[in-house]
């Protein structure tokens, strides 16, 4: 469920956004301010956008300066997604601005981002300027491999198998498959066991959320049109699943409404409560322990194609991902959200968090310590692993550390999670190869990675 990618390289060539179900369909990707600001902060310039938005239509009139302001505004209200800063850059250079425009390309390059501009008619002229050879030097280092990271699998199962989500339930490894609707266990060298004791109501398994205390595990479920191989009404929920033996204990569904919705993370808090976000319908939703229905705590719409989340504030607020619009925090008691200030790191085109909190930063002596939360990235270019700092009060990005990025294998990123002093993370899943019908593209679409990365100097 892969939104239209922020990343303006990668929207032209990967077509996961019509693909991937909510969240890995991540909604096309609705431009900053788009859901819920006024239009004149709607503002989408580009070769690959311009539907319904003002600044299209602006551009095309010659009316680059009303599109330049509305640009400006979009990023005041979220200026961690990159793909804004290069749309700005394409007015500006259209206006005859080209220093202002190789500022905004600068921008997008300091967030560890690549762009080649030559194949970019508006940007390429930029290319003449004196500071372009530093931005070059940059865009060429942040394309370098980068981490290191070791396969810890290499799955090939069924041909129709989407690897997404991980999760280790202290037996071994479990892999969620989408189209293959099932949860499979992974064996050494990556042979595959059923785990899953599905049913013909199973449909397409996304992230998954282990709860060892109540010997639990639980997934986002979705099928229906839109799915891949999926037919029918569509329906979503969370599959409650035993860990001892993958029976199917029960189904929590969301009421239909009429409107679109897809589960597609979840994440379960030690009292036994469990979130999950809707990537399709934009909002996020509660299970309390021992309740049968679920629970509204930010209202649909509020979001463009929400993702992973991770608890933090000492659990009184949650982190989400927003495809669109990068990181937000949540208080769990009031359902407000905020876009998370601070450090420019490029969050929109996040797919999974992750929380760890035994990395201390080096601040043992420090009350209340940040955050460490892992990030993976698809949804821009290069696809990466990222380790953040947030604020102890969950409303700032700190810092920013590349873990893993542009290495063999790394070139369909998906979730991940932490076992045994390592972040493990599926590289390939397959994802890419599917074409816009949702269809495989070749008969053999190659296997499914997974990979295992330390957190260089800490120990978690």
């Amino acid at each position: 469920a892969r939104p239209q990618h922020e990343d303006p390289e990668r929207a032209r060539r990967r077509a996961k956004p019509d693909v991937r179900p909510a969240r890995l369909r991540r909604q096309p990707v609705e431009q900053p301010g788009q859901r819920h600001e006024p239009a004149k902060a709607r503002c989408n310039v580009g070769r690959d956008e311009g539907r319904t938005d003002p600044c299209p239509a602006a551009a095309r009139a010659g009316d680059l300066a009303r599109a330049e302001t509305a640009l400006g505004e979009a990023l005041t209200l979220y200026p961690d997604v990159p793909g804004s800063y290069i749309r700005l850059a394409r007015v500006q250079a259209a206006a005859g601005r080209s220093e202002a425009a190789l500022a905004n390309v600068a921008t997008y390059a300091s967030m560890g981002l690549r762009l080649d501009i030559s194949r970019d008619p508006a940007l390429k002229g930029l290319s003449d300027l004196p500071g372009w050879a530093e931005v070059a030097a940059t865009f060429e280092k942040n394309g370098s491999p980068s981490g290191d990271a070791d396969e810890i699998a290499s799955v090939i199962g069924h041909p129709e198998f989407i690897g997404e989500g991980l999760a280790h339930d202290g037996k071994g490894w479990l892999l969620s498959t989408v189209s293959g609707r099932t949860i499979v266990r992974l064996a050494d060298g990556g042979a595959t066991t059923p785990f899953l004791k599905g049913d013909a109501d199973t449909g397409a398994i996304f992230g998954m959320a282990v709860d060892r205390q109540r010997g639990l595990l639980w997934a986002a479920e979705a099928w229906g049109d839109g799915v891949p191989e999926g037919t029918g009404a569509s329906k979503t929920g969370l599959l409650k699943v035993s860990l001892v033996d993958g029976r199917v204990l029960a189904r929590v569904f969301l009421p239909d409404d009429g409107g679109a919705h897809q589960f597609g993370d979840v994440l379960a808090d030690p009292d036994g409560t469990v979130y999950a976000t809707d990537s399709a319908g934009g909002g996020l939703w509660r299970l309390r322990a021992g309740e049968v229905q679920l629970e509204q705590v930010v209202a649909p719409g509020q979001y463009a194609s929400p993702q992973g989340m991770a608890f933090c504030a000492e659990g009184k607020a949650l982190l989400v991902a927003d495809y669109s619009t990068g990181l937000h925090r949540v208080d769990l008691a009031t359902g407000v959200t905020t876009p998370l200030g601070g450090l420019r790191a490029g969050m929109a085109g996040t797919d999974g968090l992750l929380a760890v909190p035994e990395v201390d930063f080096g601040l043992r002596s420090a009350s209340p310590l940040p955050l460490g939360v892992i990030v993976t990235q698809n949804g821009v270019s290069p696809q990466r692993i990222m380790l953040l700092r947030i604020s102890p009060d969950c409303d700032k990005v700190e810092g920013a550390h590349l873990i893993a990025a542009n290495l063999p294998g790394m070139e369909d990123v998906s979730l991940a999670t932490k076992h045994d002093g390592y972040v493990v993370f599926v590289g390939r899943a397959r994802w890419e190869a599917r074409g816009q019908d949702g269809k495989l593209t070749r008969p053999d679409p190659g296997p499914i990675r997974v990979f295992q990365a330390s957190v260089p100097g800490m120990t978690f």
